[in-house]
């Protein structure tokens, strides 16, 4: 089976595109609907509904994928092992918080791209929960996330980094009757919520940027990570009001599954 056509399988079951999927694999649409059509007949099933709303899985689409990831798996192994360690290359997929995948590992993956350049990092906001669950679905090489603990039964979770917690706001701004905070299942969001001793008024949004500039604008108060603010706080568009208990970043692997030299690699530059 020409392994090809796995990855495409894969990446159109998370995208859920035929559009999508054809430019994350630089291919043209038309190719794509190709190889998904020649692994239906090879596989004489059905793998994706056709909707309006985009391409669905059939559950032979879902036992399909799980199968695609091992054996993609076992085909990097073999690479790894036949070239041995001077030459690191494969795909490896990343769930993290947004302000970890905006302001954390940038650096780190320009590091693993100049040292591997034939590694490929795939970087996915994901919450706490998607994250685990990404990891242990095997949807996710890697899992990145930011709370106080971390309880994932038969999975590896290791603390790696502390994240500074701010509450900010703009200058002159009065104690905060409103409050601008990422959506919920952000755990230092959450954590901040739950003790609060008033009831004020809370919007939330699904991306910093939006927090922060409603925040800037004077609207109200704020909960970010201090990577996130440090360029305002610097130019005095915000001001800190006081420092939060911090987070702790962990990294969340299955031990289950053998890492290849490129996982491995990627995880050592995160950590």
């Amino acid at each position: 089976m020409d392994t090809r056509l796995l990855r495409t399988l894969l990446v159109l079951a998370r995208t859920g595109s035929f559009t999508s999927t054809a430019a994350h694999l630089h291919l043209v649409q038309s190719t794509v609907t190709s190889q998904v059509k020649a692994l239906e007949r090879h596989l004489g099933v059905r793998l994706f509904d056709r909707l309006p709303s985009g391409a669905r899985l059939t559950e032979a689409g879902r036992q399909a994928v799980e199968h695609a990831r091992e054996v993609l798996a076992a085909e990097q192994r073999l690479r790894d092992a036949v070239r041995g360690s001077t030459e690191v290359e494969g795909d490896v997929r990343i769930g993290a918080p947004e302000s970890v995948c905006a302001y954390r590992l940038p650096q780190r993956i320009a590091d693993v791209a100049l040292r591997w350049p034939g590694i490929t990092v795939h970087l996915i906001p994901v919450g706490t929960r998607e994250a685990i669950a990404g990891v242990r679905g095997g949807g996710l090489d890697l899992g990145l996330v930011l709370e106080d603990a971390v309880v994932a039964p038969g999975l590896r979770v290791n603390a790696i980094a502390v994240e500074p917690i701010e509450l900010v706001a703009a200058p002159g701004v009065p104690p905060a009757e409103r409050y601008f905070l990422l959506e919920e299942g952000c755990s230092y969001t959450d954590r901040f919520v739950r003790e609060l001793s008033a009831t004020p008024t809370i919007t939330r949004f699904g991306s910093i940027e939006a927090v922060r500039s409603c925040v800037v604008a004077g609207l109200g108060w704020t909960v970010l990570p201090r990577v996130a603010v440090a360029e305002q706080l610097d130019a005095g568009t915000l001001h800190r009001v006081r420092e939060l208990p911090d987070s702790t970043l962990f990294l969340v692997t299955d031990p289950r599954r053998t890492p290849s030299t490129a996982v491995r690699a990627v995880a050592d530059a995160v950590t």
